[in-house]
């Protein structure tokens, strides 16, 4: 029987000056997948807000020190410095061959972020929700400069035609092939949560070919919501994983910081190479008044099998100098951990 084990992540957040983490904190969620013998690393989204200005970053990730093959996938943060296009950043996503989602299946001139790779008897599916219709009923990707679609469109977070197309095929094929899906994203397609516009499509798509061949679509994972859900349902588990380091963010700017709380700074060369490391104030951060952060960076460590069962092994922190965001709806606020889970989920495919 075959298995499937890695690391998932989201919503780093990494750009300096601006949020408090680190490339040591990516280096730890590394060597937890290292240590356990993982198989890759994926992140669903907003990794980075400045691409081009992080090379130490995006070497320690890429070229990582343990050989580790590493994916990710757009979040509504990844064009957002004004250098970042996506011929810049479609080629930092992965650091191994993928079948992307351009008409020969490779990378073109990045402006498909879509994609897939097979493991064994698995399929992995990175998803871009970064489209929106334009006023005259066109899909329009997330512009650079841009954490999110131009004021006027609709249906933001969006997949688009195309690559809702493009998905259809793909999960057909791999039913034929006998392998099992996850899809990876940063918007989510649980209906039970903050569900995307495209969330009864996508599950539509799925529901079909799981129908046909069971066990064809066994997850969903998302980041995007700085918060920590699971549901499971019709043999396919639903994961909202929860933000790394930033913790909980709301858009009003709140200072809850001192001077003297501190956090563990390096700074780099415009080669990556770090020059000087410091103990910075969390006051100085740009967007500190506005974000809770966490001590510690989560993860969790998945292992799905092929007869079904999936387990997933989170994480678990406290609020940085324990200060705290005030509480907020259930279901809206954001806690220091990533949730446990064990279970059946899907029945092997008879073929």
């Amino acid at each position: 029987m075959q298995q499937l084990k890695f690391v998932i992540f989201s919503d780093f957040h990494y750009k300096k000056g601006m949020y408090a983490s680190t490339v040591d904190h990516l280096k730890q969620i590394l060597a937890r997948a290292a240590d356990v013998g993982a198989s890759f690393v994926i992140h669903c989204g907003d990794f980075c807000n400045d691409y081009s200005g992080s090379p130490e970053l995006i070497h320690a990730y890429l070229q990582n020190a343990h050989g580790l093959a590493v994916y990710g996938v757009y979040g509504n943060h990844e064009l957002e410095s004004p250098a970042n296009s996506m011929q810049v950043v479609t080629p930092l996503l992965n650091n191994r061959e993928v079948v992307w989602g351009t008409a020969d299946g490779t990378i073109g001139d990045g402006s498909i972020a879509y994609y897939y790779t097979d493991i064994g008897k698995f399929r992995l599916i990175g998803l871009d929700t970064n489209y929106s219709l334009t006023p005259e009923e066109t899909w329009q990707h997330n512009t650079t400069g841009s954490w999110g679609p131009p004021s006027a469109n609709h249906r933001a977070n969006s997949l688009g035609d195309d690559q809702l197309a493009w998905l259809r095929v793909v999960l057909d094929n791999a039913a034929e092939k006998g392998l099992h899906c996850m899809l990876f994203s940063h918007g989510s397609f649980c209906p039970h949560w903050r569900p995307e516009a495209d969330t009864e499509a996508v599950n539509a798509l799925c529901a079909a070919v799981n129908e046909r061949c069971p066990g064809t679509v066994v997850a969903m994972w998302n980041g995007h919501y700085h918060t920590n859900h699971h549901y499971a349902e019709n043999g396919i588990l639903y994961w909202d994983v929860n933000t790394t380091i930033n913790g909980e963010w709301i858009p009003e700017r709140v200072p809850h910081y001192t001077d003297g709380q501190t956090f563990d700074y390096a700074e780099y060369d415009e080669n990556g190479t770090e020059t000087k490391r410091f103990a910075r104030n969390l006051t100085e951060l740009w967007m500190s008044p506005n974000t809770w952060y966490f001590c510690d960076p989560l993860s969790a460590v998945v292992t799905v099998t092929e007869d079904g069962h999936i387990c997933v092994e989170g994480s678990e922190t406290t609020w940085m100098y324990g200060v705290l965001p005030a509480a907020r709806p259930q279901g809206f606020g954001c806690e220091p951990k990533i949730s446990d889970f064990a279970g059946k989920i899907f029945s092997k495919k008879e073929r």
